[in-house]
């Protein structure tokens, strides 16, 4: 018996070690393969440098200069964000007032855009541009959505100091930049002066009714407890006349129809750092470069 177990140790022990040489052998070969495959991607890589080399730099000129002249203008730059909550109408239709004025920025049109903004010229030649985005980060003259979620005002000036009124300006340019938007407003603060006098008035009716203690319908006096019923019911009326002319005084004392929930106190320097535009640059040029030698050239020199 003890020779039997033996034998099948003595047996396990050599299949052991005729299968561990064969994983090994497997893996080792896997890995020299792999290993093989990348030093050939590499050195066909450095036979293409090397033939290309003109085209190459060509590339790598074309993806880093233009992000570095851009970060050396951005040097004097600050960048601003604030978030702005509204009540009427939809974000796309801030996002496309929004981007039609950095058009402008952007094609240096620094008269009309301190008239829009109500500003003086040397304000208006500090902006450098100006966006909006949903929560999400994505455009908000392309948000469809409806909702009352906030939105985020984000721009750049080559004056830090002038953050807070160029905020300012923005907001009043967003709730009164057209003669629209303007009428809209002023029909509004009438209908809500209208319906004040009118909540007033009722008011003073209740309180006359309530004074009194009794209710009459024409010459006809009501019975005690109808007339309890109906002044709890005067009550429950005048409480909620009076909560609504609550709201209507706070948005008389309010009148903007935008409310700024995070303003633009916090401004950052707009330049990147000098390695994320040699990282970013270096990856543009590899990919322009791949582009045409891989695909591009051979298209123009392929023959049927």
């Amino acid at each position: 018996m003890v020779s039997f177990v033996n034998s099948c140790t003595k047996s396990h022990k050599l299949y052991s070690t005729m299968a561990l040489p064969n994983n090994t052998t497997d893996f080792a070969s896997g890995a020299q393969n792999f290993y093989q495959t990348l030093i050939k991607m590499l050195h066909g890589l450095i036979v293409s440098l090397k033939k290309n080399i003109v085209l190459f730099i060509l590339c790598m000129t074309i993806g880093i200069v233009p992000l570095f002249v851009k970060n050396m203008k951005d040097g004097n730059a600050y960048r601003a964000s604030f978030t702005v909550m509204f009540e009427e109408l939809t974000r796309k239709i801030y996002g496309d007032r929004l981007s039609k004025l950095n058009a402008l920025v952007q094609r240096d049109e620094q008269a009309k855009v301190a008239m829009l903004l109500d500003v003086d010229k040397k304000m208006a030649m500090s902006i450098k541009s100006i966006e909006a985005k949903n929560i999400l980060g994505e455009d908000l003259d392309k948000d469809l959505n409806t909702d009352r979620i906030p939105f985020i005002v984000e721009f750049v000036t080559k004056d830090s100091s002038q953050v807070l009124p160029l905020q300012k300006a923005i907001v009043k340019f967003l709730e009164t930049g057209n003669e629209y938007m303007a009428d809209r407003t002023r029909i509004k603060n009438l209908e809500r002066n209208e319906e004040l006098e009118f909540i007033n008035n009722q008011l003073r009716v209740m309180d006359s009714l309530n004074r009194k203690g009794n209710f009459q319908t024409g010459s006809l006096t009501v019975s005690a407890g109808k007339a309890s019923d109906q002044s709890s019911q005067t009550y429950d009326l005048s409480y909620e006349l009076y909560k609504r002319k609550q709201e209507l005084l706070r948005k008389e004392r309010m009148p903007g129809t935008l409310m700024v929930l995070d303003d633009a106190i916090v401004s950052e320097e707009a330049k990147h750092s000098l390695l994320f535009v040699l990282v970013v640059g270096t990856a543009i040029g590899l990919f322009i470069y791949t582009a045409l030698v891989a695909f591009l050239i051979p298209a123009f020199r392929y023959k049927d």
